[in-house]
Order: C-alpha cells, then sequence, then structure tokens
C-alpha cells in the first residue's frame, strides 16, 4: 500500500479484518514459496506493503530470519502490526514506490497481492532491487484469476476489475509477471500460476467485507448503481453464511522468483 498509489480497500478496521481472513486463506501457498526459496542462515527478510502484519509474521517464521522487517505506509496498520509484533519482527513506515538509500538489503525480499493496486508495477518492481541483496531473492505473489460459477462472484469480479481500471490497476496482473520484470535487474528463476480451491463461504465472507469498503470509493458511488450493490451485498453475504449453496471458487495465484 502507497501513498501515490490509489488502495480501495481501505485500512479501517473492517479492511483489517479482511485482511486477517486473506492471511489465512493464502498462507499455505505462500508458506510453501517463502520456504523453498529461503536462503540458509537468513540474517535479514522483508515484507513489502506488509498491511498489520500477518505477512510479515509468516514471513519471520518461514523463512526463518533472525529478523524481519515489514514496510507500510499506512499509520492505522502499523500501530496494529507493531502491537502484535513477536520478537524478532520489526515495522517502519515506508512508501514502497520510493524507496530510499537508508533501507537495508535483505536475502529474501517477499510481495504479496501490492502490485495490483500500483499504477506502474513494472517500476516498483525495478525499484525493489536495491533492496534485494547480492544473491538474494524478491518472491512476488499476485492474483492470476478468480472463478467463481454462482453469480455474485462473477459480478463481483467485473466490478472490482473495473474499479481497480480506473485507477490505472490491474485485477489479474499476476498473469503479467514476467512481463513486469523484464528490463529489471534480475534474473528469472522460476514462475508458475499455482491453482487452487477455496469454499464459497470463505470466498464470500472475503468479498462482503471489500465490498462494504469499496463501495465508499469515489468513483465507485459515482459509477456503480447502490442497489446493484446492496443486492450483491446481500447475495455473498448469504453465501458468507450459509444461507445460500455455492461451487467453490477456483483462485489462480501467480508466483515469481527474481534472483
Amino acid at each position: 500500500m502507497t501513498t501515490q498509489n490509489q488502495y480501495t480497500f481501505g485500512d479501517s478496521e473492517r479492511a483489517a479484518r479482511r485482511l486477517e481472513l486473506l492471511a489465512r486463506t493464502y498462507e499455505e501457498p505462500s508458506r510453501s514459496l517463502i520456504e523453498r526459496y529461503r536462503p540458509p542462515d537468513l540474517a535479514l527478510a522483508i515484507d513489502l506493503g506488509c498491511g498489520p502484519g500477518h505477512t510479515t509474521r509468516l514471513l519471520h517464521e518461514a523463512s526463518r530470519a533472525r529478523r524481519t522487517l515489514g514496510l507500510e505506509a499506512s499509520d492505522r496498520y502499523l500501530a496494529q502490526a507493531r502491537a502484535s509484533a513477536a520478537p524478532g519482527v520489526e515495522f517502519a513506515q515506508q512508501d514502497v514506490t520510493r524507496l530510499g538509500p537508508e533501507l537495508p538489503a535483505a536475502g529474501l525480499v517477499f510481495s504479496r497481492f501490492l502490485l495490483t493496486h500500483l499504477d506502474d508495477p513494472a517500476a516498483a518492481v525495478r525499484g525493489f532491487r536495491s533492496l534485494v541483496a547480492d544473491g538474494g531473492c524478491l518472491l512476488l505473489q499476485e492474483t492470476a484469476h478468480l472463478q467463481g460459477s454462482h453469480r455474485a462472484f462473477v459480478r463481483y469480479y467485473e466490478l472490482v476489475a473495473e474499479l481497480q481500471a480506473h485507477y490505472g490497476q490491474v485485477l489479474y496482473i499476476g498473469q503479467e509477471l514476467p512481463r513486469l520484470a523484464q528490463g529489471a535487474p534480475f534474473e528469472v528463476v522460476h514462475f508458475v500460476v499455482r491453482r487452487f480451491e477455496r469454499m464459497a463461504a470463505t470466498m464470500a465472507e472475503l468479498h462482503v467485507q471489500n465490498l462494504r469498503t469499496w463501495r465508499k470509493d469515489p468513483f465507485a458511488a459515482r459509477a456503480f448503481d447502490a442497489a446493484e450493490l446492496d443486492e450483491l451485498e446481500a447475495e455473498l453475504a448469504a453465501i458468507a453464511e450459509g444461507r445460500v449453496n455455492a461451487a467453490p471458487v477456483e483462485l489462480g495465484l501467480g508466483e515469481l522468483v527474481l534472483r
């Protein structure tokens, strides 16, 4: 999250609860990627756009780093992250699109669901080079696709894509990760779109929290029909609460490892 780019999902208490659910939903694939590419005897790991600190704690545990640093622009999220920081985990306020020379370089740098919120993600990837120590790795994870058969999921994903496009952002940027690395001072070590499913109720709970936040965005309030959003919110809530059955949602998670 940055002060320069429009983060439509907010940093309210509701948004923080959503990030907690998001962290649980994607913990397994993130842990697997970190454990696979963590270097031995890691002194420092860095988490980019760490929010309230869920990914930072996961990175610290999975990487076995002696010290882990989470970078975040939001005052609210930083306060939450610091309040529950584990030993060896630190947080600093930082716009990750404007990295300064005072920041240390790390053997492992991790970014999940950050690039999708930036209007120039390729420039951000190039800029991250200053944080990666020689021989170190940059791990990127971003959404490549979301597919649900229930009409509420279909429409929700259409609206989110339209909202992000208005701000020059790409919802399914996980498909484009190799392109973003072109011209960056890195070697591509690994790229794959990992596919898996999550229960409809879990995804609906995640999306309804999001919807209740981004529907207040100025563009969304102007461009989207309020009555339709009310209906969509009610449908997602019914799925989340188990009052309506829906098939699982298929997720595609783009993973790129740069050295």
